[in-house]
């Protein structure tokens, strides 16, 4: 009897496994298809409307021109896969191509009857690579993180909430365009339309800036800091389309006009405008891309158990922030806005004026492993190449490269951040930090271990105000332990406000600042008329090179002693933080920041349960690496080849190495 049921479930199993079907797709199809391998159907779109649990789609070479939304979803043993055939090269695209140009004056072309409609998100891709809305001063150096922009004028009566001036503003009538806006303090720029030029007084004028933050007194004209009052640069005018990689869409008349790089006739080459926001909308349970390249569109996902894995994503989130009334923007290349238990692991992401990728609060116990992440938060805004708001979210060996203010941002609950590979951020932005969070003094159980934080320098508009690791107004429960952090401009370690609870074990810090510049610094001015002050910290078994230990103050009045970590009148546990005049760690690539053999740290730190476990010797070591031990690396640790598109190499930097070699 026992041998009758188990053939009957291997019938039942055979049986079921029968009903999960193959599907081929090839954009090449001259009719619509049925999805066999012999007559394969046009569209993805096609396939995403009837596949079920344990469907299988493959997709043949080509770029597909549309928004992927599976209808259905999958199991756990049988997701819904989305795939390309073989080793084909796969491109879903927002965008659509545009031909038949003619030419306007000069080098400059003109298409008619061409209807973008997607407002600030509107975008021109030449070659796949993207223009620039027309604007003055012109983009000179191609680079959208130096901004290329003029200094307002500072005389009385020259600038406002509503207005800024300069005598070198071209004469023509700026009126619809846009204003792009650095403050003098450099935290966060914005844009806004322009409601009027006056000529004769070369003056700008927008809609009132309100009173309250981001705007203000902080992020506005009102504002001087670094001996200015902000920078700046106009856009989105058909007279300012005088050089090459420009572009202007006049939106009454739905006319494009390009000057193509080099002055090239766009008639001999591939122009696609944006068209659509997404590229793919997840809103179903276990579903699967794989080996997919996607372009122009974010990838929004509002499910569980979904996975993006060997994927690329290229220019997923940019737009402009006309307008906008914050500091942020949740746009991303990919954006978990709800779900749990989503993956993305080993993808390229890559460019985005805004967000690499966003984990909202309503999105817990995802995994992001293994990922490169480059070259995102262009335009300055309060965004991130990774901002994970949700609980038990795990960001693991990723490598982050270039963001024009932070980093990564990762503040939901009993999350874990760790072996990642942070670099290159605060490049035309200031007062954030390569790690960056704020907090409600509230403990959040936020995990942050082993990795690398480095090369944090902005520019000479945004004075010297770019942080390691930046533990903002209030964030409390953060357990950092065993991180490096080097080549920083202001600070290794920031605590700002009422900064409660952070346990900071076991760190290397090394050239975080000019040689004055204290390793931890506290801004600790009065809120709503109440003292705040950074409290209840502790710190163990940290080394630096020499400088001050701690600054705190609120630059006015109030400034506690540098020495406040130790004595009667510390708020802080602070214990067994060592600095040295002389590299105690090896800087060679094999070994880097292992211990040297003989070195002071080797077994000279305090035991502490569950971050020290496992030492090797009679005590654990100071610093972020164990002698004898495991020689950690941080980021990904796969070469990324097969996409679309050949990444930039940007995210293997790693400058310690130099730069050390010159202060031993």
């Amino acid at each position: 009897m026992k041998k009758n049921y188990q053939f009957l479930f291997l019938l039942f199993a055979i049986a079921f496994n029968v009903t999960a079907k193959e599907y081929h797709v090839d954009c090449t199809n001259k009719s619509l298809g049925n999805g066999s391998v012999s007559n394969p159907f046009k569209t993805i779109s096609q396939a995403a409307a009837i596949m079920v649990k344990g469907d299988v789609c493959y997709i043949h070479k080509g770029t597909y021109r549309e928004n992927i939304v599976p209808k259905n979803s999958g199991t756990a043993s049988k997701p819904i896969l989305f795939t390309s055939f073989e080793n084909d090269i796969v491109i879903v695209s927002a965008t659509d191509q545009v031909s038949g140009w003619e030419k306007y004056s000069g080098n400059i072309y003109k298409k008619s009857g061409v209807n973008l409609g997607l407002g600030d998100g509107n975008n021109v891709f030449f070659n796949s690579k993207k223009m620039q809305l027309a604007r003055w001063p012109n983009d000179a150096d191609n680079d959208e993180y130096t901004l290329d922009a003029k200094y307002i004028d500072m005389t009385k009566g020259t600038y406002s909430m509503s207005y800024i001036s300069n005598n070198e503003i071209p004469n023509i009538d700026w009126t619809g365009g846009t204003i792009h806006y650095l403050g003098a303090h450099s935290g966060c720029s914005w844009e806004r339309t322009i409601t009027n030029y006056e000529k004769d007084l070369n003056r700008i004028h927008f809609k009132t800036l309100p009173d309250e933050w981001p705007f203000g007194d902080t992020h506005s004209p009102m504002r001087t800091e670094n001996g200015h009052r902000g920078i700046f640069y106009l856009m989105n005018k058909l007279e300012a389309l005088d050089a090459p990689k420009e572009w202007y869409y006049d939106t009454q008349k739905k006319e494009l006009y390009l000057y193509a790089p080099e002055g090239k006739n766009p008639n001999n080459d591939l122009v696609e405008v944006t068209s659509r926001l997404n590229v793919a909308e997840i809103t179903r349970d276990y579903i699967h891309f794989n080996k997919l390249n996607f372009f122009g569109g974010m990838i929004t996902i509002k499910g569980n158990h979904n996975e993006i894995t060997n994927c690329m994503v290229k220019h997923g989130s940019d737009k402009l922030i006309t307008n906008l009334t914050g500091a942020a923007l949740s746009d991303a290349a990919i954006q978990v806005l709800n779900g749990s238990n989503n993956t993305i692991e080993k993808c390229v992401l890559e460019s985005g004026t805004v967000n690499g990728i966003i984990i909202s609060k309503d999105a817990e116990d995802n995994r992001i492993e293994n990922n490169i992440i480059q070259y995102f938060n262009t335009i300055g805004i309060h965004a991130q190449l990774l901002n994970s708001s949700g609980a038990r979210n795990k960001i693991l060996k990723n490598s982050f490269y270039g963001s024009a203010r932070d980093g990564v941002k990762v503040t939901g609950d009993d999350s874990e951040f760790a072996y990642n590979h942070v670099q290159k951020c605060l490049i035309s932005g200031a007062d954030g930090g390569l790690f960056y969070v704020t907090g409600r003094s509230i403990p959040v159980n936020v995990e942050v271990h082993h990795n690398w934080f480095h090369d944090a320098y902005g520019a000479k508009h945004a004075g010297k105000k770019a942080v390691g690791i930046y533990l903002d107004n209030n964030a409390a429960g953060y357990i950092v332990h065993h991180n490096v952090v080097w080549d920083i401009e202001w600070g290794g370690l920031h605590l700002n406000w009422n900064a409660v609870k952070n346990e900071i074990y076991n760190n290397t810090f090394w050239n975080v600042g000019h040689a004055e510049q204290a390793l931890i610094d506290s801004w600790v001015p009065k809120r709503d008329g109440v003292q705040t002050n950074v409290a209840e910290n502790t710190l163990y078994n940290n080394i630096s090179d020499v400088r001050p230990w701690w600054h705190s103050g609120d630059g006015t009045k109030y400034r506690v002693d540098e020495k406040e970590f130790e004595g009667t009148e510390a708020d802080n546990d602070f214990k067994n933080n060592v600095q040295f005049s002389t590299l105690p760690f090896s800087i060679e690539k094999s070994s880097l920041f292992m211990p040297l053999k003989d070195s002071p740290i080797i077994d000279k730190a305090n035991k502490i349960k569950k971050i020290t476990d496992g030492f090797i010797g009679a005590a654990p070591d100071l610093g972020a690496y164990e002698f004898g031990g495991k020689a950690w690396t941080a980021g990904v640790d796969w070469t990324s080849e097969g996409f679309a598109w050949t990444p930039g190499n940007d995210y293997k930097k790693l400058e310690f190495i130099n730069k050390a070699k010159s202060k031993r």
